[in-house]
């Protein structure tokens, strides 16, 4: 299987980031880590051996980024002015920066998001506040709303960054019909902490007409990596 490591110095964000590309060729899939980790975290858990056939085979290409969620979300001292200023920073480096990068490596238009726990709220907000270019959104027991976060506020600028938000008061016109090309693939245990936001997630999109399958597996899968392992053979 073929393995890159990339460093770029981004402006956005005014640091070196890194990443993990593995595979060759296929859909290319934009990987999220989870809460606080890294670009390597997919490869230490093993789902990189878990895709290894769609890999090797030419199907999927996965571009495994870096996060910043010591300088966002999971900094609980910073102010939430703050939080939010760093996350755009993040997300201009994702769409200025990382996907132009991505493109060179792989020009397929059908581009995936995807994500594990808090990496799917990434996944998923990145989807959908993007539209214009993700084409499907893969989220494994994710938990939507970062109110939390963010001094439980849903206000203006919180709002831009929160799908449960933002999501709610979606009007008719050409951002609506942009998110209705993306298809959300969300997937949880019945016993899982994030069934319930991700069945309000599933509930947002179905009244918005976005293609969306929430699948509810049984309770023995539990919110861990062996429950992901399997997930996204299926899924992605």
């Amino acid at each position: 299987m073929r393995r890159q490591y990339w460093k770029n110095w981004s402006s956005s964000l005014d640091r070196p980031m890194e990443a993990l590309v593995y595979g060759h060729g296929g859909a290319p899939v934009l990987v999220f880590p989870t809460s606080r980790g890294r670009f390597f975290q997919w490869e230490d858990f093993h789902m990189i051996e878990a895709l290894r056939e769609p890999l090797e085979r030419g199907w999927l290409q996965l571009f495994c980024v870096d996060g910043i969620d010591n300088e966002t979300f999971y900094d609980f001292e910073r102010p939430v002015s703050e939080i939010l200023d760093n996350q755009q920073s993040y997300e201009q480096y994702l769409c200025q920066e990382f996907l132009p990068a991505l493109r060179q490596e792989n020009p397929s238009p059908f581009l995936i998001s995807a994500g594990t726990s808090f990496g799917s709220y990434h996944a998923a907000h990145f989807g959908a506040r993007y539209p214009h270019l993700v084409k499907r959104v893969v989220a494994m027991s994710g938990d939507f709303d970062v109110s939390k976060y963010l001094d439980d506020r849903y206000d203006p600028p919180a709002y831009f960054y929160n799908p449960m938000a933002y999501l709610s008061g979606v009007e008719p016109g050409p951002y609506l019909e942009a998110l209705r090309t993306v298809e959300f693939r969300l997937a949880v245990g019945a016993h899982d902490f994030c069934r319930e936001p991700s069945e309000k997630l599933a509930q947002l999109l179905h009244n918005l007409e976005v293609p969306c399958r929430l699948e509810v597996w049984d309770p023995h899968w539990i919110h861990d990596w062996p429950t992901w392992r399997v997930m996204v053979r299926h899924l992605l």
